[in-house]
């Protein structure tokens, strides 16, 4: 019984300094873990945030660029027809769209999908609209009327999408 506790006298206090120093490495291990990440973090921010911002000032430059107005403006072509202006139109938006596609890797899916949308919604806007008119209709007839209907609207879909868009950059 006696060796017995002087064993215990000697083991004891080496356990105790044998689980300290386990904890007190332990501890500084995760802080360096946890340095290392947030270092890792601000150098990929340092790179990603500009590739960030350049997508989402493309999408609000594409939004911008959809806008029925300034899309006519830059489409009509004197002499066009209304089914002319109409597949101008859609083409262009459809160009501008791809163009800007891969950007989408950059911002939240929230703002992706009122993107889509909001260009989907001025599709549908302009084939309905077209089909109002007929064909053989001069363009400015059709660039008249799919002006004025989309500025009496209440709040349009590029206006939501911008909207939307501004306030995901004043978030990051």
């Amino acid at each position: 019984m006696q060796t017995f506790l002087e064993i215990l006298k000697i083991t004891l206090p080496g356990l105790l300094v044998l689980l300290a120093a386990y904890y007190v490495l332990d501890g500084m291990l995760k802080n360096e873990e946890r340095r290392r990440f947030y270092d890792m973090k601000r150098n990929a921010s340092k790179v990603l945030d500009p590739i960030r911002l350049t997508a989402y000032e493309r999408f609000a430059l594409f939004l911008e660029r959809i806008n029925p107005e300034s899309l006519i403006l830059r489409v009509h072509q004197p002499g066009m027809t209304a089914v002319d202006l109409h597949v101008a139109l859609l083409a262009t938006i459809r160009e501008e769209f791809e163009h800007n596609v891969s950007q989408q890797i950059y911002i939240s899916s929230e703002l992706w999908s009122v993107i889509k949308n909001s260009k989907e919604s001025l599709i549908q806007f302009i084939n309905t609209y077209s089909a109002k008119v007929p064909d053989n209709v001069p363009a400015i007839e059709l660039s008249k009327i799919l002006i004025e209907t989309y500025n009496s609207m209440e709040s349009s879909p590029i206006e939501v999408a911008l909207n939307i868009l501004k306030t995901e950059v004043k978030n990051f």
